[in-house]
């Protein structure tokens, strides 16, 4: 989700099977077309008060573990607070992949989708990485692969997402070799 705009889209494909949904009465949970999406598929919509994240403890709990894992991840490898989006989205991705209970021997990967995740692909935030660059992209004597930063992972388990210090931006490619 990019921006406050695409909470209902994004709730429409989240909440196939949810029974209630808690939020705070900020403008984006506040609508006429998001209550009645809620009515038709039987979703309590259980609002809390603006500015107060205490009445809302579950997410905001889970919003903090995600902050601090990311905050870590970047201060550990000293990269630019730029990539904190990267950092939070690697971060929920690790974690989705491990035990998160004492009592559950399930990841929450295993209860979403009935099978254990793969975990070979799994890179350390931040090491170095090198991206082929083609044939097409480069003369005789240019060098065959750059230099990037790993930053965390594309929409499958072949794909993954560095950052391009030379470019300030972050690209999903494929062929790529990790140090």
């Amino acid at each position: 989700m990019k921006n406050k705009d695409e909470v209902l889209r994004c709730l429409k494909i989240a909440l196939t099977e949810i029974k209630q949904e808690t939020g705070h009465g900020g403008t984006e949970f506040a609508n006429r077309e998001l209550d009645n999406f809620l009515t038709e598929k039987k979703i309590v919509h259980e609002k809390t008060p603006p500015y107060k994240p205490q009445c809302n403890g579950m997410s905001e709990r889970e919003n903090r573990t995600l902050v601090e894992k990311a905050r870590a991840m970047l201060h550990t490898r000293n990269l630019p607070r730029c990539l904190w989006a990267e950092a939070v989205h690697t971060a929920a991705y690790l974690l989705n992949r491990i035990p998160n209970r004492k009592e559950i021997t399930k990841t929450p990967y295993e209860e979403w989708f009935g099978r254990r995740p793969t975990v070979e692909h799994l890179r350390i935030f931040g090491c170095d990485a090198y991206v082929h660059i083609p044939d097409q992209h480069r003369r005789k004597f240019d060098p065959k692969a750059r230099k990037v930063i790993f930053v965390g992972y594309g929409p499958s388990n072949k794909m993954f997402r560095v950052f391009d210090t030379n470019k300030h931006r972050v690209d999903e490619v494929t062929d790529v070799q990790f140090n």
